[in-house]
């Protein structure tokens, strides 16, 4: 088992040690928006590997036992997907259960995409989903935006690092899973100096696109159970035998 599988198998067991909450707890585990590049580099192949990744880590068994773990077995999420611009492609929704999952993953499977544009603005993903969590439906005890994307930041008002900076000062941790699809071989080191930051922030590599499933099921797992990998800045890859 590689060190990211036990990772996730301890905090299944980690949360499962906490007392169980009531069904219509008034607070959440974690309140995580997943920020999602839908630029020109990310064609219609590309961006639905990322949405059927994102639903069937949401819709599995294994997640589910991860939220019914948690203090009190709530998650909210929502997601923003950006390139120059930003949209909320789904508004704030509260999990409380194997149904809401298998609900929400049918929401994102359905979901149109919002539009592609051509420029790569991961501060503005970040500034927006910062701004969002002002009307998140209910308290929580972690605040987390999941940044995914393939590329640098070449447009948008203000700097990668002053965006994630402003989210951290607000109590929100920044983590980041970008993808080496082969435009930016080293795209993983350029998230690291300006993606991530505040409590526990780490990195997760796709190792391309075809990875992004295995790598944003890891990421999700670590991310609701509020652990990480061993260092707070590690770089986990994904192989796989083809981009």
């Amino acid at each position: 088992m590689s060190r990211l599988g036990l990772g996730i198998a301890l905090a299944a067991a980690f949360i499962g040690g906490f007392g169980r909450a009531s069904a219509e707890s008034p607070e959440a585990d974690v309140a995580l928006i997943l920020a999602i590049d839908v630029s020109g580099s990310v064609d219609d192949d590309r961006f639905n590997l990322q949405r059927e990744g994102i639903a069937d880590a949401l819709d599995s068994d294994d997640f589910a036992k991860l939220l019914s773990g948690g203090a009190h077995q709530t998650i909210e999420i929502a997601i923003v997907e950006w390139a120059e611009e930003q949209a909320v492609t789904l508004p704030w929704t509260v999990i409380r259960g194997r149904a809401d999952l298998a609900a929400l993953a049918n929401r994102v499977r359905r979901a149109d995409r919002a539009w592609m544009h051509v420029m790569t603005d991961p501060a503005g993903g970040i500034a927006a989903a910062d701004l969002l969590f002002a009307t998140a439906p209910a308290p929580a005890e972690r605040k987390v935006i999941d940044v995914s994307g393939d590329g640098r930041q070449n447009v948008g008002e203000i700097a990668a690092a002053e965006a994630r900076d402003r989210a951290v000062a607000h109590d929100v941790t920044v983590n980041g899973l970008p993808i080496t699809s082969g435009e930016d071989r080293y795209v993983d080191d350029w998230y690291r100096d300006n993606v991530i930051g505040g409590p526990g922030a780490f990195l997760v590599v796709a190792d391309g696109y075809a990875a992004f499933a295995s790598a944003f099921k890891q990421k999700l797992a670590l991310e609701v159970a509020g652990l990480r990998p061993n260092q707070r800045f590690a770089v986990v890859r994904t192989p796989v035998a083809m981009r």
